[in-house]
């Protein structure tokens, strides 16, 4: 998700181009983060001591942390953190933009800081957001004080990486009276609580989802397309039902439902999440304890 949040983020500050975001993304799935990198990037290494290492590792057959144990630079436990950093998204994306030519580490690293001040962004904030953890990079982007509506995101965007692309962006949620729609699916869930949980999009965008969660191919957002997004968004209703019932919280799921073209309006406030699934927007569309009237 970091790849995507802040590939889109450069490319918005015409920093880099698209075809260059995507030469980016494609270098970082084939090649894995060295761990002199790593160790420059975290302060552990000096430029000079990770290219000392490099120069004799052409003459030793031996792995880059052992010949940094070997001469001192660091320690075994050192050597421990680094490789369970090595899977690092933001360390990934450095070094795939890096050695591509696309950008150098300064460049990243100044566009990191700019970021961080676009966003309002604490130093903590930046530590989460490099992470790459789902878990500590949500609460960046989702505003909502509602522990219920924030864990049923969490759990949407969680099932969203694992069925249907590991590889998505967000963009800061929001709230509205209304959200006026070209597809929309949905489906209400009452009991101790009223819950309702879509997902909306323009043109053919929701058959990302579809398609990938159906696997298999549609002509465009027809019955059977919608068919398959409802479906999704009752797995992650029954996900989220069983998860609150360990809570003593009990919830009934209605019907999932579909609508073309139209306006959802609530008496309190709908949030909405923007998620990005190969670049077609797509809204999470959540309504907490509010009745909401659909218009087409």
């Amino acid at each position: 998700m970091f790849s995507q949040i802040f590939g889109r983020f450069l490319v918005e500050q015409k920093l880099i181009s698209s075809e260059e975001l995507e030469e980016i993304l494609e270098e970082q799935k084939r090649a894995r983060v060295k761990l002199g990198l790593i160790a420059v990037s975290e302060g552990l290494l000096s430029r000079e001591q990770a290219e000392k290492i490099n120069r004799k590792q052409a003459l030793e057959d031996k792995r880059f942390g052992e010949l940094a144990v070997k001469l001192g630079f660091l320690t075994e436990g050192q050597v421990q953190r680094l490789l369970q950093l090595q899977a690092n998204p933001y360390l990934a994306f450095v070094q795939a933009a890096t050695e591509k030519g696309i950008m150098t580490l300064e460049e990243i690293e100044a566009a990191m800081e700019l970021y961080q001040r676009e966003n309002g962004f604490t130093n903590t904030d930046m530590e989460n957001f490099r992470s790459g953890d789902v878990d500590r990079m949500l609460p960046l982007y989702v505003r909502t004080g509602n522990k219920i509506a924030s864990d049923l995101i969490g759990l949407a965007i969680r099932t969203i990486i694992r069925l249907i692309d590991s590889e998505i962006a967000i963009a800061p949620s929001y709230e509205a009276d209304s959200y006026a729609f070209e597809n929309l699916a949905l489906q209400n869930v009452e009991g101790q609580h009223s819950i309702l949980l879509g997902l909306a999009g323009e043109g053919d965008s929701l058959l990302e989802i579809a398609e990938a969660f159906a696997q298999e191919e549609f002509e465009g957002m027809d019955l059977f397309a919608f068919d398959a997004i409802c479906e999704f968004i009752n797995c992650i209703n029954g996900l989220n039902a069983s998860a609150l019932s360990y809570k003593g919280i009990w919830l009934d799921m209605l019907p999932p439902t579909y609508y073309q073209s139209g306006v959802a309006k609530a008496e309190g406030k709908l949030l909405i999440i923007p998620v990005y699934i190969k670049n077609k927007k797509i809204g999470i569309v959540i309504a907490m304890d509010t009745q909401v009237q659909v218009e087409v």
